[in-house]
């Protein structure tokens, strides 16, 4: 069976409880993820995010308020993130550089913009729209019928069937001969996945 790499992901983080639900999820099943992180949301739930970080997970940035980049002035995404890279540095201490765009929405001026910057922007191989459920057994159906050597897949913490989609998942795809990687160590970087 040859080994292939499967990488999960996170957005709208830190969600407390549901984040827990997942990092206790996570642990389980001895898998690494990344979590794309609100500054809003970083502002008040930062015990969460330490959370997080303290389970050996990415972090990356997910802006501040979550707007579409494609709807705003190239200023106003920049203020976004760097709201948010500052939030992310107060609290937990670094500076991410792997940015996900609200929604995977992104205009050419916005992703050279943050290219230009350093940020490996990254979105998603397919899509999974998890919380449009209406079961976990729905959602792990169309994760493990799209699943390809190398995909990123974006779910979101307050779904509240994600956990039980894990539990199916993960045991599924491992038969299947996948291993889940961090993005931080796949040789992806600086590349812009296009969300499909």
């Amino acid at each position: 069976m040859s080994e292939k790499s499967f990488y999960l992901s996170f957005d709208g983080s830190p969600n407390p409880p549901s984040t827990d639900r997942l990092l206790n999820a996570l642990k389980h099943h001895k898998v690494p993820a990344a979590f794309f992180m609100e500054g809003k949301r970083l502002e008040k739930e930062a015990d969460c995010a330490r959370r997080v970080q303290a389970s050996g997970h990415d972090i990356g940035n997910h802006a501040y308020t979550h707007p579409d980049f494609d709807k705003i002035l190239i200023q106003e995404c920049i203020r976004e993130v760097e709201m948010t890279q500052q939030i992310i540095h107060k609290e937990l201490g670094i500076y991410p550089t792997m940015l996900r765009p609200p929604g995977g929405l992104l205009t050419d001026e916005v992703e050279n913009t943050f290219l230009a910057m350093g940020f490996d922007i990254i979105l998603w191989s397919f899509s999974v729209r998890d919380w449009e459920g209406p079961d976990a057994q729905a959602v792990s159906k169309r994760i493990l019928s799209q699943a390809i050597h190398g995909a990123i897949i974006a779910c979101h913490d307050r779904v509240q069937w994600l956990v039980e989609t894990l539990d199916i998942v993960i045991p599924a795809l491992r038969q299947e001969g996948y291993i889940f990687r961090r993005i931080s160590e796949s040789s992806m970087k600086g590349v812009v996945r296009k969300g499909i």
